[in-house]
């Protein structure tokens, strides 16, 4: 029955269109869900018409606080679809639709056990507090799981974040670690003057850009033994007359992003930046500030409890032991551990595709991971 409830949410789930920034129908279908639990949601709305959507149960006994966060935001469609993207297609032992691998099977999952720990009797419940939180945005800036951090979720001591990483094989791997990134923009003032003659009095904030452009190989971007060294791109320069005009240049902005490894923090990233263009001596003046988004790097502790907890539950369901891995990219565990220090799972059901036409899950990973939720539950809100 659990199954069929779980497949039946993910059907439902696909059908609402929440491609960012338009979640707020399926952030309603969510609390509506919740409500028929027997618990009352609370919905906070990040920006208008973007709520996230919180609920918990206070079991009581213990102070234990555990987490299961998702996001409810899905990029749009991309033109390859061969089916309707937001109508389950079952084929080949897969559920295809519009972000049912990222992540609604994932929601959907989380949802079904947040409602078996609802329907225990009290006798047979946790000891500590289960929380669930669906966010927005994770797809844009992760303004939702900003804001989650405000809260009292944000106060939690772990969270298990259902992701499209399964942890079945070294290609889909549960995170043990993950990059960050930061954004520099960069805005050169230099001086008028005329283009014929900028020798007199014209600072061209265009060649001071490119100066700082052509030396970014002098950052110093650490070494870490997971990932190596990160990695910087300009993404955008724009200067000078918006239409054909003599003018030396007296501005330019500029915008980079960098990918960074455990071991650089916020503080190391600006620094090394304000080191690099102090070094040139540039005639311009420039200040540069780190707009969103900005994502923290992170690195598990494997030996806390409620990773310990989670290998113990996969072993026990799937027969194997889970992979952990160091993942280059993004998610909000960056905001949830990297930020705010909070041991955090990625795990959700199996699947690929995402961002891609086809978005797919494999059917006979939605109960097992819906099970290895709830037993990771039980045993680290009931230790011992």
């Amino acid at each position: 029955m659990q199954n069929e409830y779980t497949i039946d949410l993910i059907r439902r789930l696909v059908a609402v269109d929440s491609t960012l920034p338009h979640e707020e129908d399926l952030a309603l279908l969510i609390a509506d869900e919740i409500r028929s639990f027997g618990v009352e949601p609370v919905l906070e709305v990040v920006s208008p018409g973007r709520p996230n959507v919180y609920a918990s149960i206070p079991f009581g006994t213990t102070d234990r606080f555990l987490v299961m966060s998702g996001h409810s935001d899905t990029v749009p469609a991309v033109s390859e679809w061969e089916t309707d993207p937001l109508t389950l297609t079952e084929y080949d032992g897969r559920f295809h639709g519009l972000g049912v691998i990222n992540m609604k099977s994932g929601l959907a999952c989380m949802l079904a056990a947040f409602k078996h720990f609802c329907e225990l009797p009290v006798d047979h419940t946790p000891k500590g507090r289960l929380g669930i939180a669906i966010t927005v945005d994770q797809e844009g800036l992760s303004i939702g799981a900003d804001a989650l951090m405000n809260t009292e979720f944000g106060e939690c001591h772990a969270m298990i974040h259902g992701e499209h990483f399964h942890g079945s094989s070294k290609t889909d791997y549960i995170p043990s670690s993950g990059t960050g990134k930061i954004l520099y923009r960069l805005n050169v003032t230099g001086r008028a003057a005329h283009a014929l003659r900028p020798h007199e009095g014209g600072i061209n904030a265009i060649d001071d850009a490119a100066r700082i452009i052509t030396t970014l190989d002098q950052l110093e971007l650490k070494h870490d033994s997971s990932f190596g060294k990160g990695t910087f791109c300009t993404l955008r320069i724009d200067g000078g007359s918006p239409t054909y005009a003599v003018v030396v240049p007296d501005s330019c902005t500029v915008l980079i992003t960098r990918l960074t490894v455990p071991g650089e923090s916020r503080d190391y990233l600006l620094n090394d930046m304000e080191r690099l263009i102090t070094s040139l001596d540039l005639k311009s003046r420039v200040v540069f500030e780190t707009p969103p988004p900005c994502y923290e790097s992170y690195t598990l502790d494997l030996d806390s409890d409620i990773i310990q907890v989670f290998i113990e539950s996969y072993e026990s369901i799937s027969g194997k032991r889970p992979v952990f891995a160091p993942h280059r990219g993004i998610t909000d565990a960056n905001v949830f551990t990297g930020t705010g220090g909070i041991p955090t799972v990625v795990f959700g059901p199996k699947g690929g595709l995402h961002h891609r036409a086809g978005e797919y899950v494999e059917i006979d990973s939605i109960m097992p991971t819906t099970e290895i939720y709830i037993d990771t539950i039980s045993a680290y809100l009931s230790p011992g």
